[in-house]
């Protein structure tokens, strides 16, 4: 009796049928990896956007005390959001170089 073959690493999806495996294209491999670090980009912008902004506050008119102006929090959220694209091009060129380089 033989023992079962341990999983092949990295696992790619099989055919139907148990046949050879799948191999996505690196043009599919590069838009996963901008997709998935944008997507990270903007979860984090969004968490930090709503860890100082509560939006029901906001409509109620209760602004934070450190909102002197309209143009300064537009400001500084524009260079936050500006910082996190920044980091997000940064995890996507990260994803893509580390793959081109193993194959």
């Amino acid at each position: 009796m033989s023992s079962p073959r341990p999983p092949e690493f990295p696992l790619q999806p099989r055919a139907s049928n148990d046949e050879a495996p799948v191999e996505i294209g690196p043009r599919a491999r590069a838009t996963g990896a901008i997709v998935w670090s944008g997507f990270l980009a903007a979860a984090f912008a969004t968490m930090l956007c709503f860890a100082f902004l509560d939006p029901e506050a906001l409509s109620a008119g209760d602004i934070p005390d450190w909102w002197t102006s309209r143009r300064r929090v537009y400001a500084l959220g524009f260079f936050l959001f500006w910082l996190t694209g920044i980091a997000s091009a940064g995890l996507c060129w990260l994803l893509v170089r580390g793959r081109m380089r193993d194959g």
